[in-house]
């Protein structure tokens, strides 16, 4: 599964009003990846899903309360993810926000279970993984 959001939409369909990668995701559960060439899940670029998708970020650090009141963050939630003996990632995300990985299982892939890159535009806590089961490498993986 590839998400390639874009900053906004493209093709025939172009508007610069629809921002994807800033998007609210709909739902994500139950999904199994295995011996893929490279990625089971990938979220690749961008995605920071806030309010309003296509305004900017901004964040009020000096107020703790809700930093994010001008324009709250969304949290992303995956749910349930099984990715096993891919070419190289269970799951990989290159740059996100408040992006949640819930229960995600994941075994025998080349080079890591769950990988993300660079969380941005979010404080500590925002992105995460929760209750995962990671395992390297087991009898069963291929040389």
């Amino acid at each position: 599964m590839w998400f390639d959001l874009q900053t906004t939409s493209i093709g025939p369909s172009f508007d610069p009003n629809v921002c994807p990668e800033n998007s609210k995701l709909g739902e994500f559960s139950d999904n199994v990846f295995h011996s893929c060439g490279r990625y089971g899940l990938r979220i690749f670029h961008n995605l920071i899903p806030r309010q309003n998708p296509c305004r900017p970020f901004n964040a009020d650090m000096t107020n703790p309360s809700d930093p994010y009141w001008e324009n709250p963050v969304i949290p992303a939630k995956f749910y349930n993810l099984t990715s096993y003996k891919n070419g190289r990632n269970g799951a990989i995300a290159e740059r996100v926000g408040a992006v949640e990985f819930i229960n995600f299982k994941t075994a025998d892939n080349i080079l890591a279970g769950i990988e993300m890159s660079l969380t941005e535009n979010v404080i500590d806590g925002y992105a995460k993984v929760v209750d995962a089961v990671i395992i390297g490498k087991t009898a069963n993986a291929d040389a």
